[in-house]
């Protein structure tokens, strides 16, 4: 018979599976600088992410901002297979609240009083007016229509997409230079690139002198 744990064993599997979105209650772990934003990544509302609630991989209601894992790893950065978690005196409302043996407090936060970037920073911060720009110009709110449909999106879209993750490379590049981001800084202010959401979808996608070039499945 399997053993349902009543508390928890601190074996980091919660950790592993990516950091926790950041809530209204966390605000001020981000604004004190406990939780930095060079450690944190938006997931822009429309990109495709898994929801657990649903049990399905579905566009994102509201933005998210979440605690960035290290590298190409989900692991939360602030997981420590030694030590646990590094930042546990403050870590973020889904942490404290998540019990992995009843998972019913966590399932109701899931998209319910998130921060978002325009939370977070001041109204006057710098970045905000090229912020909004970069949500106008490269929405990832269509992206549904092509997950799990490469075979049948029409020449038109194909070039739409394919012109977007290239406009909006340049667009942060420029920003990234401009203002000399730190990649922290570039995930947290402008999400993942678009070229990442298509190649998530299972679009192939290479840089070129020229530019970006998508590849998709006939």
């Amino acid at each position: 018979m399997t053993t349902i744990p009543e508390s928890c064993k601190k074996c980091g599997e919660c950790c592993k599976q990516g950091g926790p979105a950041l809530h209204l209650e966390d605000l001020d772990l981000v604004r004190s600088g406990k939780i930095p934003v060079t450690s944190l990544i938006t997931i822009r509302k429309g990109e495709l992410a898994y929801n657990p609630r649903t049990q399905a991989v579905q566009p994102v209601a509201v933005e998210l901002v979440k605690i960035a894992g290290l590298g190409k790893q989900w692991d939360c950065r602030y997981f420590d297979g030694t030590k646990g978690c590094t930042i546990y005196q403050y870590r973020p409302q889904a942490c404290r609240v998540l019990k992995c043996w009843d998972t019913d407090d966590i399932l109701a936060l899931v998209e319910k009083d998130t921060l978002s970037r325009f939370d977070i920073l001041p109204e006057d911060h710098f970045l905000l007016p090229a912020i909004r720009q970069h949500e106008r110009l490269f929405p990832c709110s269509d992206l549904q229509l092509i997950h799990g449909k490469s075979g049948e999106v029409s020449p038109e879209m194909k070039s739409e997409f394919a012109k977007r993750a290239d406009d909006e490379l340049r667009f942060r590049m420029q920003a990234v230079t401009e203002q000399q981001l730190s990649l922290g800084d570039e995930l947290f202010y402008f999400g993942r690139p678009f070229f990442q959401l298509l190649q998530a979808l299972g679009v192939r996608v290479s840089e070129s002198p020229s530019g970006i070039r998508v590849y998709w499945e006939e």
